[in-house]
């Protein structure tokens, strides 16, 4: 049964898609996704402090302005640490629907910064169109003690699109409800007070 507020459909979770560096993988729940080429909605971008902990929802708290740092969230200096720079950006493909993608791993927001240099440097000469990017395979780092792998882009052109309306790329649509019939009874008519 679909929910009419749309609060129990289970559309949300199909609305996210992470990059797994470990896995050198992209994933929209559970299930690996192929991808390849994606349009990407430049007004969508958000930069902020974000908390992702394994079983919890994320606790994100965006700039005021793109890329101006917000102060660190956290009461203590324990909690302060829980909270990464991180970003969130609107995607759509063919085969995998309007996604967001939202990250603070180290791996993620290096290739992502990367590509967002080349969006911003023609940003001005392509006002209300979105950027047409190719996922091209990631690179392995080593970052401190660790390693990680860095997704990485090209950037091939800007359209004009519509696919960033939920109702138009059919994720979540609109469940068909039937209306109720009216009472045509004037007898009935009268005993409404209003």
């Amino acid at each position: 049964m679909s929910s009419l507020l749309g609060l129990n459909d289970g559309a949300d979770s199909g609305y996210y898609i992470r990059y797994m560096p470990s896995a050198n993988a992209w994933k929209t729940g559970d299930e690996e996704v192929d991808v390849k080429h994606l349009l990407l909605d430049p007004a969508s971008i958000k930069t902020g402090w974000g908390r992702i902990q394994l079983g919890l929802s994320p606790d994100w708290h965006w700039d005021q302005q793109l890329g101006v740092r917000a102060s660190r969230p956290g009461n203590t200096e324990e909690e302060k640490m829980e909270y990464k720079r991180g970003f969130s950006v609107d995607l759509f493909g063919k085969e995998i629907g309007l996604r967001t993608w939202s990250a603070t791993g180290t791996g993620a927001t290096m290739g992502f910064e990367k590509l967002y240099a080349a969006i911003h440097s023609q940003l001005a000469d392509n006002k209300g169109k979105v950027a047409v990017v190719e996922y091209t395979g990631s690179e392995a780092i080593k970052v401190g003690k660790g390693n990680t792998r860095v997704p990485q882009f090209s950037l091939l052109k800007w359209v004009e699109s519509d696919e960033f309306s939920i109702e138009s790329n059919g994720v979540y649509e609109e469940p068909e409800t039937a209306q109720p019939e009216l009472a045509t009874d004037p007898e009935f008519d009268d005993d409404i007070p209003f």
